[in-house]
C-alpha cells in the first residue's frame, strides 16, 4: 500500500486510481507560531481524519489500490482549508500550509487527467444534524432538491457533477438521487443518505450542499473530474473506531459500484 508523505501539516497519499479524497477539517495541530483566526467557523470535524484513513486502508483491502488523498493535520483554528484564501487564514505564516493542501489536490487532478482522463473528487466532512443522515453535497440547496424532477433537471449546470453525463449512461437525476446514486448505494449498505431514492431531500431543512473545495475541484466549471462533498454524522459513524471501520467498508463498496456504473471503471482491475 502507498505510504503517506507529510509536509507543512498536510498528509498526502499519491494514489493509483482515479479518485481523490480530501479531509480539510479533521486536524488538531495548533502551532504556537501561527496566530488563531479571529472570525469564521472553528469547529473540529471530529475523527474525519481517522475516518478518511480508514477509507484509504479499506480501499486497499477491497481493491489492492490506493486513492489519492490530501488530509489536513492542522487545526481549523489556524487555517480553514475549505475556504477561499482571503477567508482561510489571518496569519501569513499559515499561507504555506494552505498552499500545500491545494497544490496537492491540483497535482492529483493533473495526474488523474493524464492517466485516466476522468475521475471523482470526494471532500469528507462531519456534521451533527438531528436525523443523522449522511449528506451528499452537489452544490444544490435543499430547496432545489425539493423541486419536481422536471425542474430539478434544469439545475444540472449548477452542480459539481456537471460533466458526469459525458461518461455515465444514466441521466443527471439518476446520478443525483437514483438507484445508482452514491446516496442510494449507501442506503443499500444501511446508511440513510440525502439525496437518494429513499430520502430525496432533508425534510427538516438540515443539509450541507457543498463549499469551496467542492466548487473548485468538482466539474462545476468543466473538466473531467466530478466532485461530491460528504457530511458524515457523528453518531454510529464517526464516534468509535468500530463504527468508522464499518462505515469505511460500506463507503468503499459504494464508491466501487458508483465508479463502475457511471465512469465505466473497475477499480479492482486498474493496472498500477
Amino acid at each position: 500500500m502507498t505510504e503517506p508523505i507529510t509536509k507543512n501539516h498536510i498528509r498526502y497519499y499519491e494514489g493509483n486510481i482515479p479518485l481523490i479524497l480530501t479531509a480539510p477539517h479533521g486536524g488538531k495541530v495548533t502551532p504556537d507560531d501561527i496566530d488563531d483566526r479571529s472570525s469564521g467557523v472553528f469547529d473540529w470535524d471530529d475523527y474525519t481524519l481517522e475516518l478518511t484513513e480508514d477509507i484509504i486502508h479499506e480501499f486497499y483491502v477491497q481493491t489492492m489500490k490506493t486513492p489519492y488523498a490530501v488530509i489536513g493535520e492542522i487545526s481549523r483554528k489556524k487555517v480553514d482549508l475549505n475556504r477561499q484564501r482571503d477567508k482561510a487564514y489571518e496569519d501569513e505564516k499559515a499561507k504555506v500550509i494552505y498552499d500545500e493542501f491545494h497544490h496537492l489536490i491540483q497535482k492529483s487532478e493533473r495526474d488523474i487527467d493524464k492517466k485516466f482522463a476522468k475521475g471523482l473528487y470526494i471532500d469528507i466532512h462531519g456534521q451533527s444534524h438531528p436525523k443523522g443522515y449522511a449528506e451528499f453535497g452537489y452544490l444544490l440547496y435543499n430547496d432545489v432538491l425539493k423541486l419536481a424532477d422536471e425542474h430539478l433537471q434544469d439545475h444540472q449546470h449548477q452542480t459539481s457533477i456537471r460533466t458526469l453525463c459525458k461518461f455515465s449512461s444514466e441521466s443527471f437525476l439518476e446520478q443525483l438521487k437514483g438507484q445508482n446514486s452514491l446516496g442510494s448505494l449507501m442506503c443499500e449498505e444501511g446508511y440513510d443518505s440525502i439525496p437518494s431514492m429513499k430520502i430525496p431531500y432533508a425534510t427538516d431543512g438540515n443539509y450541507f450542499e457543498g463549499a469551496y473545495d467542492t466548487i473548485r475541484y468538482g466539474s462545476l466549471e468543466g473538466g473531467n473530474i466530478s466532485g461530491i462533498q460528504i457530511e458524515f454524522p457523528y453518531i454510529n459513524i464517526r464516534d468509535t473506531k468500530e463504527h468508522r471501520q464499518k462505515c469505511a467498508t460500506a463507503f468503499v463498496k459504494s464508491i466501487i459500484k458508483f465508479m463502475y456504473i457511471h465512469f465505466k471503471i473497475n477499480l479492482k482491475d486498474i493496472q498500477s
